[in-house]
């Protein structure tokens, strides 16, 4: 299979899950229980006007996860075609992967490498996974796929590769999804230039609304799979 297909098969799973996340995603909840401090007046706007913050923060962000987890996997496809281990390209996989950007910068190194290791395991399950895949001669996704798996196998892969959160669960404390928000980007009206500038810690929301949403993807790929084998 071409590289290009393969990137077109990947990138459906990824809008699936940037798509899901958006949907599980909630404002008012990121928000909860930031309203205390100098900062409070700009939470209570923000809270009024959740839909402007949407299009200018979380938007932005999903949109970024989205070109960060293509990236990422063509670095994948580069260590399968290479017959290396995921590990020989740990400086790019790292470079664009969105969870390694939130972990905390002040982690003793052994914690970090914990998570490192954590991180590349699972790519290393992704490329192990697409690499029969990656080696049949169809030019397509589908058939490749096919071509190279039954259906239980394909079924199986999904539920190994397709879930991404689990170094975000099992290292929670080490990761702190972040943003520093400007009223005056976000909001429009004329009194925003007086409210000072806040930073907004939405980690616990972000979990949630991805662990949702990627449930959510392994039930729609395994029927994909049903629909395709049928």
């Amino acid at each position: 299979m071409t590289r290009a297909a393969a990137v077109d098969g990947f990138q459906m799973f990824v809008d699936r899950t940037a798509e899901a996340t958006r949907r599980e995603f909630s404002v008012e909840q990121a928000l909860r229980g930031t309203g205390l401090g100098p900062g409070g007046a700009v939470v209570d706007h923000l809270r009024r006007h959740a839909d402007a913050l949407e299009r200018h923060v979380v938007e932005p962000e999903l949109e970024a996860y989205r070109r960060h987890s293509v990236e990422q996997f063509r670095v994948v496809l580069t260590a399968v075609e290479s017959d290396r281990p995921v590990g020989a390209f740990e400086k790019d996989l790292l470079e664009y992967d969105s969870m390694m950007q939130a972990l905390d910068r002040d982690l003793p190194s052994e914690r970090r490498r914990a998570v490192v290791e954590d991180v590349l395991d699972r790519l290393q399950r992704l490329g192990d996974g697409v690499e029969p895949i990656v080696e049949r001669p169809e030019d397509e996704f589908w058939p490749a796929v096919k071509g190279a798996l039954d259906q239980e196998s394909v079924r199986s892969l999904v539920e190994t590769v397709v879930p991404f959160t689990g170094p975000l669960r099992r290292h929670r404390d080490t990761f702190a999804f972040e943003v520093r928000i400007d009223p005056a980007d976000v909001l429009s009206s004329p009194l925003t230039g007086r409210l000072p500038a806040v930073s907004l810690d939405y980690t616990d929301e972000v979990v949630r609304a991805m662990r949702r949403a990627e449930r959510q993807v392994v039930h729609e790929t395994k029927s994909d799979v049903s629909e395709r084998f049928d």
